[in-house]
């Protein structure tokens, strides 16, 4: 793309992450918050439905019953979009408007105008390109633009980093507890470990990004299938209804062992599709988040 083209993809990006911050998502992003960007308060016994990362384990061992520290809310959150940017996350399918990457742009940018309404700190990790790029945490429209802009205008020369590094950048980068969103279409391989000690440090929420092509091929024949970060081609007959069946049972088996590490991990996450409005998401995971808050 040259510039004049990525101008108009983030204008266009921004004002539609504008208007559905403002018509379609206001009051809900704060609700979604819990147990970060706190001040501690006091400990208190730990009771059933109590988070088991909020319990104070040297307590617990001085009593001989489980304790968990309690808090009071900070004014200022600080809201972090770790976003993949790997030569994958420029796929789109045919008749799709957007690529993976742009929708990951557009989901990043109602989250960022949303934080920056309520007066929050947003920050931006891109991994997938060399070298990982971040934005500081800040607050304002202006912030927005450039997590947009970042996003869109970074280069196309990296291959899908490991969760594990993916957790190590997060980890070096923001210190400070934070609600992080890391959006991807999660090709890596599955990683618990690597996932849990992000989790245990942030509010974890992964977000997977996935095109309906790259779930489902066509009957289309003969094709060459080129892996976008390696270059390998590969010759297939997609006529062949067995070929298609195999291919589709192994991106739901890899999907499913994502979402068992998501579950064993207890964190929230969200699969989205692109070309759909993913805004009914968004809000039922605000809205379930909000019902199970730590007081």
């Amino acid at each position: 793309m040259n510039t004049q083209e990525i101008m108009q993809k983030v204008r266009r990006i921004e004002m539609r992450a504008r208007k559905l911050a403002t018509t379609t998502f206001a009051g809900q992003y704060r609700s979604g918050f819990r147990g970060q960007g706190l001040d501690f308060d006091d400990f208190r016994e730990y009771q059933p439905g109590d988070e088991p990362r909020f319990i104070d384990w040297k307590v617990t061992a001085r009593t001989g019953v489980p304790y968990v520290r309690r808090f009071h809310e900070e004014r200022e959150q600080v809201l972090l979009l770790c976003v993949d940017v790997s030569a994958s996350m420029n796929y789109a399918g045919a008749g799709q408007p957007d690529s993976k990457r742009e929708f990951a742009a557009l989901i990043a940018a109602v989250l960022a105008y949303s934080a920056a309404r309520n007066g929050d700190k947003v920050g931006l990790l891109l991994f997938g390109c060399q070298p990982n790029r971040f934005l500081r945490p800040d607050k304002g429209i202006r912030q927005c633009l450039r997590i947009i802009n970042t996003i869109l205008t970074a280069p196309v020369d990296g291959r899908d980093d490991s969760a594990e590094a993916v957790s190590d950048a997060v980890l070096s980068s923001q210190r400070k507890p934070a609600m992080v969103f890391l959006v991807s279409d999660f090709l890596m391989p599955p990683d618990k470990q690597s996932m849990g000690r992000l989790s245990f440090r942030h509010e974890l929420i992964p977000v997977r990004v996935n095109d309906e092509a790259e779930l489902h091929l066509p009957p289309a024949g003969r094709v060459y299938l080129q892996q976008p970060e390696t270059g390998a081609l590969l010759c297939g007959d997609l006529k062949l209804s067995g070929l298609r069946r195999a291919h589709a049972a192994a991106v739901q088996a890899h999907m499913e062992d994502w979402d068992r590490v998501f579950m064993q991990l207890g964190v929230d996450s969200l699969t989205l599709k692109t070309g759909v409005d993913f805004m009914p998401a968004l809000r039922g995971l605000f809205a379930r988040r909000s019902r199970h808050f730590v007081h």
